[in-house]
């Protein structure tokens, strides 16, 4: 049909004023998304408004005070029966008098054609690799600057390089509108700041959404209800960044998501990343260790979503139940480390349900990784009070995590016969590093040849230490190397049959 133009009334949300570029209000990009599609809909009912496509955020709408702004929603209807939107507004030149239309934000409403895009509940429910916390006093204060109504990640941000995981909410005191056709507009927008400043750390780069590929609200977030929002990086090689985000409550339940959210910065170079702030990531810190095995997952514990214990099979929930508040964070972390690494075994379009990855193997005690095919890898499994370390391989392996102390070395003679304590006299690593090193190769060893700790204490004797390798021999004679990376404070250790070259 040809586009028709309804006259509209652009009404200032309640706390406009908290939501402002370089200090002058503007009307924010989930108000426009709840403006098209709400009046959209209201002239259209057949259309599906909750499934919004190709929307465009294309120029700021200021706001010079709480006064409606007359404004156009302009609707053509699409061949597949979909309806673009766009939200326009008309300004006159005060010179020559001449009028112009300014198209503001566009969106198609209920196409036909399904682009959802799903995430998996265990990569949902967790954050990869070594996390960065952010403060929301921080964030708000520094790197999205907005007033208080819009500052709405209410936990510490973690950032890595597998993405952001936020705890998001609307505004305390809540807005009181309480029609709101999309579900609460803060929610979705907390989640754009988290991206914000993921870009911030990772890309230098200060970047706001200018368009998402699709938006699909499958449960309007409410306005009195704290979510998980889990941010995906997906090309950050160039503006504009792309990003998938997803919205979750405590019920591991998707509320909505944001596929190919499209970022960039809108200041012209005028905004800039916190000083000291921007730490580009930068090759896998455990890179010696993955580069050897089929698979490596690095996960910290305090990175796992309120719902992560949803991702569990009925097997490993009724084996999390008993325990203790520490015990249950290292199993719950343990198992998502598993689950992921038995997704890292086959390709990208790994389907299974994450609640049919069994990852705790017949006994009730050794940890286990089944490949897509139905077939099992060897695994081993490790964590302290920070880091939780999965690796799988064709052939028996260990692993394992030490926080950097001086423990092992006065310990030494529970654990070291007296030619290993020499060797470590003569090493050239501190004494203290050496000895750490011999007792996490140990602990690796156990797990690998499949017997008791104290047992490789008595059968498994280090035979060389050096900064990043350690190789062993069991009584037997088999030869093993422990490869060895210091990250964040921690020794990670990774050991293996033979003598790698």
């Amino acid at each position: 049909m040809k586009a028709e133009a309804f006259p509209i009334t652009v009404q200032p949300p309640p706390f406009f004023r908290d939501h402002h570029v370089q200090e002058r209000p503007v009307f924010p990009a989930v108000e426009a998304m709840e403006q098209l599609a709400a009046d959209t809909c209201g002239r259209f009912p057949e259309t599906d408004g909750r499934r919004l496509s190709d929307l465009r955020f294309d120029r700021f709408l200021r706001l010079d005070g709480p006064t409606p702004v007359a404004a156009t929603n302009r609707v053509e209807k699409k061949d597949d029966g979909s309806l673009r939107a766009a939200l326009t507004t008309r300004i006159q030149s005060k010179k020559t008098g001449i009028g112009r239309s300014l198209e503001h934000a566009s969106l198609t409403v209920g196409q036909a054609r399904s682009m959802d895009k799903a995430l998996s509940l265990d990569v949902a429910a967790s954050l990869a690799g070594i996390c960065t916390a952010v403060e929301p006093e921080r964030i708000y204060a520094d790197m999205v600057p907005f007033g208080p109504a819009y500052r709405n990640i209410c936990s510490d941000l973690l950032l890595s390089a597998d993405g952001a995981l936020a705890q998001v909410r609307s505004p305390q005191p809540p807005d009181p509108r309480n029609n709101l056709y999309l579900g609460s507009p803060y929610v979705l927008d907390a989640a754009f700041h988290a991206a914000c400043v993921w870009c911030q750390r990772y890309l230098n780069n200060v970047a706001f959404p200018v368009s998402i590929d699709q938006r699909t609200v499958f449960r309007p977030t409410r306005l009195e209800s704290v979510y998980t929002a889990r941010i995906v990086p997906v090309q950050t090689e160039k503006e504009p960044f792309v990003f998938d985000i997803f919205i979750y409550d405590d019920e591991s339940e998707l509320c909505e998501s944001a596929i190919g959210v499209g970022m960039r910065d809108v200041s012209g170079g005028r905004a800039r990343p916190s000083r000291g702030f921007s730490e580009p990531a930068e090759t896998d810190p455990l890179h010696s260790l993955a580069d050897r095995v089929a698979g490596l997952v690095l996960l910290e514990r305090k990175a796992l979503a309120p719902f992560a214990a949803a991702a569990l099979s009925e097997k490993e929930k009724r084996r999390l139940e008993p325990m203790t508040e520490q015990r249950a964070g290292a199993y719950l972390s343990a198992r998502l480390a598993l689950k992921r690494l038995s997704r890292m075994l086959g390709n990208s379009d790994d389907r299974r349900d994450v609640r049919q990855i069994e990852t705790v193997a017949e006994d009730g005690r050794r940890p286990m990784c089944p490949r897509p095919d139905g077939g099992r890898a060897f695994c081993s499994v490790a964590h302290d009070r920070r880091f939780t370390l999965a690796a799988a391989a064709e052939t028996p392996l260990g692993v394992d995590v030490e926080p950097l102390a001086d423990k092992p070395l006065a310990a030494a003679h529970l654990y070291l016969h007296a030619e290993e304590r020499a060797r470590i006299e003569q090493s050239s690593l501190a004494p203290a590093r050496a000895a750490l090193q011999a007792w996490s190769a140990k602990e690796a060893a156990a797990k690998a040849l499949g017997i008791d700790l104290a047992q490789a204490w008595e059968r498994v004797c280090v035979c060389l230490l050096s900064e990043k390798e350690s190789r062993l021999k069991t009584d037997d004679g088999r030869s093993l190397t422990a490869v060895h990376a210091t990250v964040e404070g921690h020794l990670f250790t990774l050991l293996t049959e033979g003598e790698n070259p």
